[in-house]
């Protein structure tokens, strides 16, 4: 699978349409909400997220808690805590999203968080070795040598669109306008905090049957564990609480 955090490269080009017919936040948590399977299991494993039924019952539900968590927890304490370089171009973002109404920013939010999912699944098609453009295009199974080593197309294609997909993000978060940054001098406490909740979790993981050879499994330990204490520290920390 492409890095989940290069999957929003793909719906970013959407951010120019109108307000009011997207959602740039469901785009994003949408485009990578398929891969909170793995985060929830703490194991590379996708029964349901990864499936077009699940796309609807399994994928929009759970980006709805995600970007709820995010927008009401989570995000002012984040951006709050950014190294200045990044705050400056997301201290914009601060507050809700406001598309209106209720109801008309819920269905943008549905529609968005549909979008960015069903492209992570057609994604994920090129780059699985069960993925569906893999099975019905059969040069995706041939094998590249680069060396001694041998590779698959499609895994060209997963660490190739990782890598491209990662740039694209850098540059148009670069590209963002500068705003005022708002010094913060508990950011490094901010931060280590939630790094000291991944490695615990990853800790209690190991001790309780992962072996530190599952690579990929160690991965996503750890990144769960990175949004248990981001979840946390952004409570604690939210400045609506400490104002």
């Amino acid at each position: 699978m492409p890095f989940t955090f290069s999957h929003p490269a793909i719906v970013i080009p959407l951010r120019y349409l109108p307000k009011r017919w997207v959602s740039l936040t469901g785009l994003i948590i949408g485009s990578m909400v398929p891969d909170f399977e793995y985060f929830i299991r703490m194991r590379v494993k996708s029964i349901y997220s990864h499936t077009w039924t699940g796309l609807f019952w399994f994928d929009l539900p759970l980006g709805l808690v995600v970007i709820f968590v995010y927008q009401i927890l989570i995000k002012d304490s984040v951006i709050l805590h950014l190294p200045v370089a990044l705050n400056r171009r997301f201290s914009r973002f601060r507050g809700v999203d406001n598309h209106g109404s209720f109801l008309q920013y819920l269905l943008i939010v549905v529609l968005s968080i549909l979008i960015g999912a069903a492209s992570h699944i057609l994604w994920d098609g090129f780059t699985h070795p069960n993925g569906y453009f893999v099975t019905v295009m059969p040069v995706l199974s041939n094998t590249i040598h680069l060396g001694e080593h041998r590779l698959f197309v499609y895994k060209v294609i997963q660490h190739g669109s990782s890598v491209i997909g990662a740039i694209v993000i850098v540059l148009a978060v670069y590209a963002l306008p500068l705003g005022n940054p708002k010094k913060n001098h508990h950011l490094v406490v901010f931060w280590v905090q939630i790094v000291v909740v991944s490695i615990i979790t990853l800790a209690v993981r190991l001790m309780t049957g992962l072996s530190y050879h599952q690579y990929g499994d160690v991965i996503v330990t750890l990144i769960a564990g990175g949004f248990i204490g981001l979840i946390v520290t952004s409570i604690i920390t939210n400045p609506k609480r400490t104002t």
